[in-house]
């Protein structure tokens, strides 16, 4: 009985030691910063997965750089160890990949993907797009080998969401089919500029944006999408990468945002932090209630914890 006690104490005293390790690892962090680029969806997830952590006590930071291989050159920056380093990066995926495989270094773990498949698609006006169809007919009927020659002749396509690696091959793609318009690379994470491409896109009759299927602008503005190809055009996804898997605890944070994340809740997030930055409302209503609005939309936090002026904003 003698021994059957002290070792029974033993065994409950190492599983207090285990106990208390595990919550030290997770007390340790007490940083977190978030790289990411300008994309806008970029944007929105790591104000997303910060006021999400936060919530829990971690200070966060997020640093902006152009593009993701800025991104994943920052990684590499040594920190302490209470301090943790997080990447939120829109990358391309592997080209016929089944199981949505990223191209991503080898030197950076896949914290988590979110499961939004950013397929990109051809938007206009409803003008635009029923001229183009017509054009497109006339001119399968006269060469089947250039069918989007005619269609694309005096247009303008507008690269707003494309990756940088991107562009090269959606060009090379369509002029394959005959069109080669005149193309502007612009970008859509700047409040002015997301406007201004909208105005286009509603007031010019030969404005053409590749969006992200899921942009909220498509539905929220009435526009139309082409009938072009786009099976062969590049994909991806908004992931979440570290130079290790160390801090499993705060990296779980990061997972339950992102795995939230689907094509419908993508649209949403975009349509408020859009709406918030735009808004005119006199209660102000800002970027971080709008994602908190969303994280309470997908049962994250608490909608108690909430400020929904959400029906002032400007779309």
């Amino acid at each position: 009985m003698k021994f059957s006690a002290k070792f029974c104490g033993m065994l409950a005293a190492a599983s207090i030691m285990l106990v208390g390790c595990s919550d030290t690892q997770e007390a340790d962090v007490e940083q977190l910063t978030i790289v990411t680029t300008s994309s806008v969806l970029d944007q929105a997830t790591s104000l997303a997965v910060s006021e999400y952590v936060e919530d829990r006590g971690t200070t966060v930071e997020i640093q902006d750089h152009a593009d993701s291989a800025e991104v994943f050159a920052a990684l590499e920056t040594q920190t302490a160890d209470d301090h943790a380093v997080i990447g939120i990066v829109t990358a391309q995926q592997e080209p016929g990949s089944d199981d949505q495989e990223l191209q991503l270094p080898n030197d950076l773990e896949l914290v988590s993907q979110a499961p939004a498949d950013l397929g990109l698609v051809a938007a206009a006006s409803t003008i635009t797009s029923e001229q183009f169809s017509r054009d497109l007919q006339e001119s399968t009927e006269d060469d089947e080998g250039e069918e989007l020659l005619a269609a694309c002749q005096d247009l303008t396509w507008i690269h707003a969401e494309s990756l940088a690696d991107e562009i090269e091959p959606m060009n090379a793609e369509l002029a394959q089919q005959g069109c080669e318009p005149e193309f502007e690379i612009t970008s859509g994470d700047e409040t002015e500029a997301y406007d201004e491409l909208t105005d286009r896109l509603k007031t010019e009759p030969d404005v053409i944006a590749m969006l992200y299927s899921l942009d909220p602008v498509i539905d929220d503005q009435g526009l139309a999408t082409l009938d072009v190809a786009t099976d062969t055009w590049p994909r991806s996804a908004v992931a979440a990468v570290a130079p290790d898997n160390e801090q499993a605890i705060l990296h779980r944070d990061v997972i339950a945002v992102l795995e939230e994340l689907d094509g419908e809740s993508a649209t949403e997030l975009l349509r408020g932090f859009h709406n918030s930055r735009l808004s005119v409302s006199d209660l102000d209503y800002e970027v971080d209630q709008a994602i908190r609005h969303w994280l309470a939309g997908q049962d994250l936090i608490d909608s108690d914890t909430v400020t929904d002026n959400s029906a002032d904003t400007v779309q």
